[in-house]
């Protein structure tokens, strides 16, 4: 009878780590710093860019401070770094990208 609640609890426990180690990456929302653009015909544009990045599960959202982003001048693309503030999404009840980012 012990045997049997022994291996029962080491059963549960198989299958709860087996659970728990099945989200293997997390999803961070990143949103750059704002930056002024100019267009051929010299009109000025304040933007920012926004990007989902797939992480490792044990990094955290919070410490990606840096992205490069691409663009294409000139007909050459030039990658630029420019500073981010991240957020974790809940892929598994989130289905939309949050509109703002609490500030901290």
């Amino acid at each position: 009878m012990k045997t049997k609640k022994i291996a029962v609890a080491l059963l549960l426990l198989a299958v709860v780590v087996t659970l728990g180690a099945c989200k293997k990456s997390r999803f961070c929302h990143c949103i750059s710093e704002s930056y002024t653009t100019v267009t051929p015909d010299s009109v000025r544009h304040i933007v920012a860019d926004t990007v989902v990045v797939n992480v490792d599960r044990s990094f955290k959202c919070k410490h990606l401070l840096e992205l490069g982003i691409q663009e294409l001048k000139n007909g050459e693309y030039v990658t630029s770094t420019r500073k981010v503030d991240c957020v974790e999404l809940d892929v598994d009840s989130v289905t939309t990208i949050p509109q703002e980012h609490p500030t901290d």
